[in-house]
């Protein structure tokens, strides 16, 4: 069963060596009751230790069932202590957080059985020592005897082939002294009891056999043991085993006969033998001997520990928390702004669509031209002058585009998937103004030294109606600090726009774009192509430099608010229903440019600038108008709320299908014919009329004298099916090469400004981020010396982990458990925290802006941060960890 053989154990301690065994051979019985005696010093716990694989010898060997130790690795000790081993200590050696019943089913954890199995085997041990009424006690709530009976328990449940008791009845009183040692005495009947005591009247009142030691020395020994009698009960005990064996053979082999008897036929008896091996191999896996402690079983141990120490662990938990608060934060903030730019954007992208523009400006050469100059000499080349960099001329370069809007690329767009758009717009570049007229007063301001002319109520083109009051501006003495402000009006853009996809009124998803965005406040929407609609503002509001363009307040009206002796300022509204009344006359090319009668004109036509010339006497019978398309506004139109930018400009708006009539018209004009036969004479009389182009083209195309693609705009609903436009694009240009002049570079103000916002947004965050992570690291160096605190702590529970059989993995386990649950708590309170921060912090700038959601942790980066909290804690107790797992069991269960 079990042999010493010249078993020598030295200690080093302060540079010197000690001798505690100096050769100890010793035979031990299957089943008997020995104790060890002798004198304090003289080797006897030393010698349980060995016995137990708690020590290793120095030289000798150990026989266990035949087999020599010398070979034995860590995880075979740890395999001998848990299932052949049980150990009693004079000090119990309970685990104070574990109750009576975890305490003992600790060791079958470790044996990896089912928690079923540990619980029956557990309850009966419990049972056997007379303590089924204790289950559920704690250690401090029991008394020294009972302590010691559960630590028996905790040796037996095991069912080990040795017990090993040391001084077991030390610490308690003569009765349950003597209670113990008949529970002992008992148990050495089923099994091998060695007993280290210092007691010779229970030794010989309860043994079977006295071993005395002196010196490191075995010097007498009652009932000695031979090898030759243990080979004997060896070979007994192995023709025993060798007949249970062949009669389980024999049943074995009378089941599967049975069994192959009841196949059906969809299953063959050749695959008998296939499942009758697995089965085997299953049952060797399972019966084979293991030492292991799941990270389960270190996550409860690990969790009641803590238990134990709630405010401790609270306050731990709080601390490493405050570094993942800061990044959560910032994270939070960061996502909350990145989703107010997003919301903002893709509000921005039915107000800035991607546009392809006949010619256009390439900012990526810009801005590569602006950071990373080409083409500078080399410094030793320079010397002592100044290079002039023409970077300004290298961007100049490349600054212009020509694309090439053919007809095959146009019926390419039209080609594309109507899901990766919502409305395309194609723009011809034709001016409305000059052609456009409406009804509306003049009154010009008093000029001191001047008579000025008298007011006029008359139907004058937009374009005469924008000259006319920036003259007035201009020349009234009392507005000349306005004066300067003038050029502004052209920058603020047209006052008449196109809406996006209403060029035909019979489709059925006319106008639908501009409505899922805008609401109909007041009046219908446009039915016919003639009829256009009024945007206003979310406040019901419209600029009065737009409005009086539009012939909707007069000039009085404007210029009220300018004069600079009036201390208060009087509010103008209009009545939707005045609005509504409002009517534009669109006239072609012929109708508003007249030839001349005088021969010796400087040009063969002059320009109305009012309607009134148009037709004599229609300021008398306006009812009477007979030329021109009548356009009328049959609605107003609001922002739908919650969105900042739409796909219309304020001010009128007109559908598609009128300026495609509109064009189809002019071209067939006698003015429209004389502009393209006479390019260079047309661009001087537009010039004389303060009417400014750039080429013959742009005058065509204002004019509607040509009908050609100035520029097409392409909106679409969101980033997602923006993306696959995009893609689309670009499968074009993919399909040519550079050098074909077929690429066409399109414009995607959106795309620039997101990426240089989410550039800066992102780089904010990165330094906040790596500020605020010093906070994680000071909280991680604080939980590693917590951990290390733990450890020095529960160093007795490392050495009663390590008897029972618990690898030094096991053991980093333990502590690796531990810090895990306070970087999950961590992480949990951290996440919470910012979660009801962000509460507050969103109520605030709601409060002061308006901004909705501007702290939003996502979940993913929740889940993050605390994944990040648990591996940062686990770092930080490694160190720990390792310390406790190096820990020498035999110190470890000295330590009080």
């Amino acid at each position: 069963m079990l042999q010493l053989i010249d078993i020598k154990k030295d200690y080093y301690t302060a540079g010197q060596t000690v001798q505690a065994l100096k050769g100890v051979s010793l035979c031990f019985r299957k089943n008997e009751f020995v104790s060890i005696l002798g004198a304090s010093g003289c080797g006897k716990t030393t010698m349980l230790n060995i016995v137990g694989g708690l020590d290793h010898y120095t030289s000798g060997d150990l026989v266990i069932n035949g087999k020599s130790t010398k070979a034995y690795k860590d995880q075979d000790w740890d395999v001998y202590r848990n299932h052949r081993i049980g150990f009693v200590f004079q000090s119990y050696n309970l685990i104070p957080h574990q109750t009576v019943l975890g305490n003992v089913e600790i060791a079958l954890t470790i044996a990896g059985l089912s928690k079923a199995e540990r619980r029956q085997r557990a309850v009966e041990a419990l049972n056997r020592v007379g303590l089924e009424k204790e289950l559920h006690k704690r250690p401090n709530q029991l008394s020294g005897g009972q302590m010691q009976r559960v630590a028996i328990a905790r040796a037996l449940v095991n069912n080990p082939e040795i017990l090993l008791a040391d001084e077991p009845t030390g610490a308690l009183d003569t009765v349950t002294s003597v209670q113990i040692m008949d529970l002992i005495k008992e148990i050495s009947g089923e099994r091998l009891v060695i007993m280290v005591t210092h007691n010779p009247e229970l030794a010989e009142e309860y043994s079977s056999r006295i071993v005395r030691l002196q010196d490191g020395l075995v010097i007498a020994d009652s009932n000695p043991c031979s090898v030759e009698e243990l080979h004997a009960e060896e070979e007994a005990e192995a023709l025993a085993k060798a007949q249970a064996a062949q009669a389980e053979q024999a049943e074995i082999a009378e089941i599967a006969e049975i069994v192959q008897e009841e196949q059906t036929e969809q299953e063959p008896t050749a695959q008998i033998p296939s499942k009758t091996a697995k089965t085997a191999k299953k049952a060797k896996r399972e019966k084979k001997e293991r030492s292991s402690m799941s990270f389960g079983t270190s996550l409860g141990l690990s969790a009641r520990n803590l238990a134990t120490k709630k405010g401790r662990t609270t306050l731990t938990s709080v601390a490493g928390s405050i570094g993942i608060i800061s990044v959560c934060l910032v994270l939070a903030l960061s996502n909350g702004f990145n989703n107010y730019i997003l919301n903002m954007e893709e509000d921005m992208l039915s107000y800035y669509p991607i546009t392809i523009e006949e010619q256009t400006v390439d900012t990526m050469s810009i801005i590569e031209g602006l950071t990373n100059p080409k083409d500078l000499p080399d410094l030793d080349k320079i010397g002592d002058r100044v290079y002039v960099n023409s970077f300004l001329t290298n961007i100049a370069k490349g600054m212009t585009v020509q694309n090439d809007i053919s007809e095959e690329y146009v019926s390419y767009l039209k080609e594309m998937d109507d899901d990766l758009y919502t409305a395309i717009q194609y723009k011809y570049g034709v001016e409305l103004t000059n052609n456009l007229y409406t009804q509306a007063t003049l009154v010009y301001p008093e000029i001191e030294g001047t008579v000025s002319p008298p007011s006029t109520t008359a139907n004058y083109s937009l374009s005469s109606l924008r000259k006319a009051y920036t003259m007035m501006v201009t020349e009234a003495p009392n507005l000349q600090q306005y004066s300067s402000f003038v050029g502004l009006v052209d920058v603020m853009g047209s006052v008449v726009n196109k809406m996006p996809g209403t060029m035909d009124v019979t489709d059925e998803d006319f106008g639908e774009y501009v409505l899922s965005q805008y609401d109909v406040v007041y009046g219908d929407f446009p039915e016919t192509s003639n009829q256009a609609v009024l945007v206003i503002g979310g406040n019901n509001d419209v600029t009065d430099v737009t409005l009086v363009q539009l012939g909707l307040i007069s000039s009085a009206q404007l210029f009220a608010n300018l004069d600079p002796t009036k201390t208060e300022q009087e509010d103008v509204v209009i009545d939707f229903s005045k609005i509504r009344e409002q009517k534009y006359y669109l006239c072609n090319n012929d109708e508003v440019y007249v030839k001349n009668t005088d021969p010796n004109a400087a040009s063969p036509y002059r320009y109305r600038d009012s309607y009134n010339t148009v037709i004599e006497g229609i300021t008398q019978n306006p009812e009477n108008i007979s030329i021109g398309k009548e356009v009328t506004i049959s609605g107003i139109l609001r922002l739908k709320d919650g969105l900042s930018y739409g796909c219309l400009s304020s001010g009128l708006n007109i559908t598609e299908q009128l300026v495609e009539e509109y064009i189809a018209e002019n071209v067939k004009t006698e003015f429209s014919k004389w502009v393209n036969e006479n390019p260079q004479s047309a661009l001087t009389f537009m010039a004389g009329l303060k009417h400014q182009y750039n080429s013959p083209t742009e005058l065509q195309r204002a004019v509607g004298a040509v009908k050609t693609i100035e520029s097409i705009a392409i909106y679409t609903e969101n980033f997602e099916t923006k993306q696959g436009l995009i893609d689309y694009l670009e499968d074009w240009n993919a399909r040519h090469t550079p050098e074909s002049g077929k690429q066409i570079k399109y414009d995607d103000t959106v795309g620039t400004m997101m990426t240089m916002m989410q550039s800066m947004l992102d780089a904010i965050t990165y330094i906040l981020v790596a500020f605020t992570s010093i906070s994680l690291v000071v909280s991680s160096v604080m939980i590693g010396i917590i951990t290390y605190v733990s450890v020095v702590e529960r160093v007795k529970e490392i050495g009663v982990l390590r008897s029972l059989g618990a690898r030094k993995k096991d053991i980093k386990n333990l502590f690796n458990a531990e810090t895990f649950i306070i970087g999950l708590a961590s992480g949990l309170i951290g996440v919470g925290v910012t979660y009801l921060l962000s509460l507050g912090i969103n109520a605030l700038f709601y409060h002061l802006a308006g901004i909705v959601g501007i702290a939003t942790l996502p979940i993913s980066s929740a889940i993050t941060m605390v994944l990040i909290s648990i591996g940062l804690t686990l770092i930080s107790g490694l160190i720990p960890a390792s310390a406790a797992a190096k820990k020498d069991p035999v110190v470890a269960l000295r330590t009080e």
